[in-house]
């Protein structure tokens, strides 16, 4: 008699730790897909996304991109150029 109820407390409380398990996934699951707290996280995982992933708006287009070729340097003010342009001068 007595192995028999140890047997039926042990199936039971194994029933109860899987309905318990997923009670608290259910619960779990139904806060954050629902509430304000599951809304935060989806906007921050939209935000890493969208840093991450970025792409420029803007083309570019006729850029030097050459790191080691002199820099042009020109003077200006408004619409007015004051002085010539001029090409900067390697003086190492």
């Amino acid at each position: 008699m007595s192995s028999e109820l140890f047997t039926y407390t042990i199936v039971l409380c194994l029933v109860a730790t899987v309905c318990l398990t997923w009670l608290l996934f259910v619960i779990n699951y139904i806060v954050g897909k629902y509430t304000h707290f599951g809304e935060r996280r989806r906007q921050e995982d939209e935000k890493k996304k969208k840093i991450q992933n970025s792409q420029d708006d803007v083309p570019i287009k006729d850029a030097n991109l050459d790191l080691f070729s002199a820099p042009k340097i020109e003077t200006s003010f408004g619409e007015q150029r004051i002085g010539k342009v001029y090409k900067n001068d390697d003086t190492k």
